[in-house]
């Protein structure tokens, strides 16, 4: 059954190739039967019950864990209600309001979840989203009674970004497609169009660059750009929405311009001139003379600017320093105002985990002059907070449900090839740093998205349990300066796995932990990580969990959605130049017979169409054929699951079994 081709120039060998096809029935019967034998060990461990219940105390779905939205005169806010599965949007007329729900997905059916919402300016529309079981619809929605307003929108691979125009006229948004590139390769290609409250959706007739497009509107609704590239961000197009054409913005740029619009100005974060990026002010009518540029603030060292908002009279400048989050004050004439005093080290958001959406959206949301947004710490679960931009205040609206009193919480750095890696590691004050604890190591490092240190439900109940969890900042991510990120995407790729590799040294080295002691764990790029790892570096580790994974390098041109977004950060498999670089890291592929494997937990979403479980599916055949340790390789693929969106039951579920794994697997007799 071996298939031998030649992709990008490089012969490729791949002996699982049928395990791709997801129509096949003797696939089906393969993936049933291991996916069985995961659930039935796991359910059986003597450390399940433990584990469970150190979970569902600990556990919060940080995704949406939100902060409220003002919208006119309503505040909307995403909620689990009590004794709930899924997640249902609120709105009410005060930030700390109960609120009455108006987009529930339940009506969908079991498993059915919110994939996005957009409220029009004034509050008294809703754009949403709702997927199950792969499928998604989409509605608008009359706040003021809950009807919906018309559900007629074509069946959409994704939920798009949306940008609606101030008189509620209609929306922008951004949607997939298929498309061939020059060479006739498929790729997945996102659209604009242009979606009246009444009639067919119109798509505008732009070109772009880059196979990721998000639309915008300026905060007063003056102008509409679309941003693309979700790694380098910066506007193609710029229109008056008071009437014009869609005009072309700095077209030879290649630095990032990642902004929001000021009065006539674009203000924009921008890596021009240095790595760590400065805030300049680009007058909108005289945007290709650089002489009429204004610097607002100059680049520093060690501060990262990440994301600005316009709230009234101030700007919101938020900035990563040193690895954690702060949040700054701008006046309207750039003036710097000073910090806001935020809750501790940590990340904040318009969700848990929001601040990853800094690269395609505001993290904050504006209120007068100032802003709501979600902060948590590694020991501390997300809480709501009002900053005050003018008075540079704080006021708590909601109080974290989760505070972990006796947590230890301790930064590191470890010295690794390309330079020196940071980590914070987290236990409870009474867990031994002897190498005698069980320790997981996390880690992501890709597509220029930062890992702030932040509140996880696994963190939190392995530490519970009497586990050291470790949070990194590699290279690939964009915790630092641009070189940061540089070093570990593309033909640099390497540089990710070679940073985690060091702080896992480093850890062995200060004696906190042995390598059959020693897990990895990662979610989608972080769980290509993993699967490096494994390949690469198994005499490091004692167990590991690819999270919804990309492990197939070369075959992942099969599938658009995939190839789309990677093409950014890993390279494209039929181009000569990337492919034998991807294919010397591509875990599948590097795979080596009578090699001792860790353990190895591959966790699939039935419905993922960004990380099919194919990947999983192969790359536990090869590793469990090939494996000479009698270490368990097993197969998780979850029904009503896609690329980490389901129902908060259903992530507990997951939760509890990821962690059962890795606590049967690391705490086993030597």
């Amino acid at each position: 059954m071996t298939v031998t081709e030649v992709i990008g120039g490089v012969p490729v060998r791949d002996p699982f190739r049928w395990l791709e096809d997801d129509a096949d029935p003797k696939v089906a019967e393969w993936q049933n039967r291991a996916n069985a034998q995961t659930v039935e060990e796991l359910a059986a461990s003597p450390h399940a019950g433990a584990v469970a219940a150190a979970v569902r105390a600990t556990f919060e779905d940080i995704m949406m864990s939100t902060a409220p939205e003002r919208f006119g005169n309503n505040w909307f806010r995403k909620i689990l209600p009590p004794g709930g599965t899924g997640v249902v949007l609120t709105v009410s007329d005060s930030p700390a309001g109960k609120g009455r729900v108006i987009v529930d997905p339940a009506g969908v059916g079991a498993n059915a979840t919110i994939t996005g919402t957009y409220p029009s300016p004034d509050g008294t529309l809703v754009f949403a989203g709702i997927v199950k079981d792969g499928e998604h619809s989409y509605r608008i929605v009359n706040v003021a009674d809950g009807m919906t307003v018309r559900d007629d929108f074509a069946p959409f691979t994704n939920m798009p970004f949306a940008a609606w125009m101030p008189d509620n006229s209609g929306f922008y948004f951004m949607t997939m497609a298929v498309t061939q590139n020059a060479d006739g390769q498929v790729i997945g290609q996102n659209q604009i169009w242009w979606q009246p409250l009444a009639g067919d959706a119109e798509q505008q007739n732009l070109e772009f660059d880059h196979p990721m497009v998000i639309p915008v509107v300026s905060a007063d609704g003056r102008w509409a750009a679309i941003n693309a590239s979700q790694v380098a961000v910066r506007p193609r197009w710029i229109r008056r929405v008071d009437g014009g054409e869609w005009i072309r913005f700095l077209p030879d740029a290649t630095a990032m311009y990642r902004g929001i619009f000021v009065g006539d100005e674009y203000w924009a974060i921008t890596d021009d001139v240095s790595g760590w990026c400065r805030l300049v002010a680009i007058p909108l009518d005289s945007f290709a003379d650089e002489a009429s540029w204004r610097e607002l603030v100059p680049a520093r060292e060690d501060h990262k600017l990440l994301s600005i908002t316009q709230c009234g009279d101030y700007i919101a400048l938020s900035t990563i320093e040193y690895g954690v989050m702060r949040l700054r004050s701008l006046d309207l004439t750039g003036r710097d105002v000073g910090n806001v005093p935020l809750p501790g080290d940590g990340a904040f958001g318009l969700f848990g985990l929001g601040y990853i959406l800094a690269l395609l959206a505001p993290i904050v949301a504006p209120d007068g002059n100032g802003c709501t947004f979600v902060h948590s710490r590694l020991d501390q679960g997300p809480a709501v907070y009002r900053a005050d931009l003018a008075t540079l205040s704080i006021e708590e609206i909601e109080a974290p449900a989760h505070v972990l009193a006796d947590r230890d919480v301790r930064r590191f750095d470890a010295a690794g090839p390309n330079g020196s890696v940071s980590y914070w590691l987290m236990r409870k004050a009474s867990t031994p740093l002897d190498g005698s604890a069980p320790v997981i190591a996390m880690g992501y490092g890709g597509f220029n998205v930062p890992e702030i240190p932040h509140y996880t439900a696994m963190a939190a109940a392995w530490t519970e349990l009497g586990g050291i969890w470790v949070h990194t900042q590699l290279r690939g991510g964009g915790d630092r300066d641009k070189a940061f990120w540089e070093a570990g995407r593309m033909h640099r790729k390497q540089g990710t796995f070679d940073d985690l590799y060091a702080v896992i040294e480093d850890l062995h080295a200060r004696g906190f932990a042995v390598p059959g002691r020693t897990g990895a764990w990662g979610t989608s790029n972080g769980g290509l990580l993993v699967g490096a790892a494994v390949s690469q570096r198994p005499d490091l580790l004692g167990a590991a969990v690819a999270q919804v994974p990309i492990l197939d390098l070369m075959q992942m041109r099969k599938d658009p959605a995939t190839l789309g977004i990677a093409m950014a950060d890993y390279g494209n498999p039929d181009d000569p130049a990337d492919a034998p670089v991807m294919h010397a890291y591509s875990p599948y592929h590097n795979v080596r017979p009578g090699t001792a494997y860790p353990a190895l937990l591959c966790d699939a979403g039935a419905d993922d169409n960004l990380c099919p479980p194919w990947h999983s599916r192969k790359m536990v055949a090869a590793v469990e054929g090939a494996s000479t340790s009698g270490r368990r390789v097993r197969l998780r693929v979850r029904h009503g699951a896609g690329h980490n969106q389901m129902t908060s039951e259903l992530l507990i579920q997951r939760d509890i079994e990821e962690l059962t794994f890795l606590y049967d697997e690391l705490t086993r007799p030597a």
